[in-house]
């Protein structure tokens, strides 16, 4: 009896944000990107026929709260903070690390949350809305 082949498990994963030529690395607790289709079905007289017509992409991280920091390490909260007040239409780069496979796409910014837990170290959960046709993978 053949065996049979055993699963991969990948655990972690590197983002680096780059906000005004500043690279943050290190400052999520979780980054997850998520790519989807926008299908419509249009139905002919032959059958159906499904049509992509775009694709939708959103980049969710937990972010460290680091608001009292300086600028040595830089601060992510007030980057992301300034650069959705001042410029919220131009898109960031991020470069996404998973097991060897580098995504490299642009977001824009969007402004983290402010608080959490007493007894915790306080993180954001931020979703960025990325760019369309921005996102390589290499390899």
């Amino acid at each position: 009896m053949a065996a049979s082949p055993q699963p991969t498990y990948i655990t972690g994963h590197d983002l680096n944000l780059t906000i005004n030529s500043v690279t943050y690395d290190d400052v999520c607790t979780s980054a997850t990107l998520t790519i989807e289709n926008e299908q419509v079905v249009i139905e002919t007289l032959n059958g159906r026929e499904y049509k992509t017509v775009a694709q939708t992409a959103t980049l969710t991280a937990d972010i460290y709260q680091d608001w009292g920091t300086g600028s040595s390490p830089a601060s992510v909260c007030k980057a992301l903070w300034d650069a959705a007040k001042a410029s919220p239409d131009t898109a960031l780069t991020a470069t996404m690390v998973v097991n060897g496979v580098t995504f490299t796409f642009k977001v824009f910014p969007n402004y983290p949350a402010i608080g959490g837990a007493a007894n915790d170290v306080i993180t954001s959960s931020v979703t960025f809305v990325v760019e369309d046709g921005s996102i390589t993978r290499t390899p």
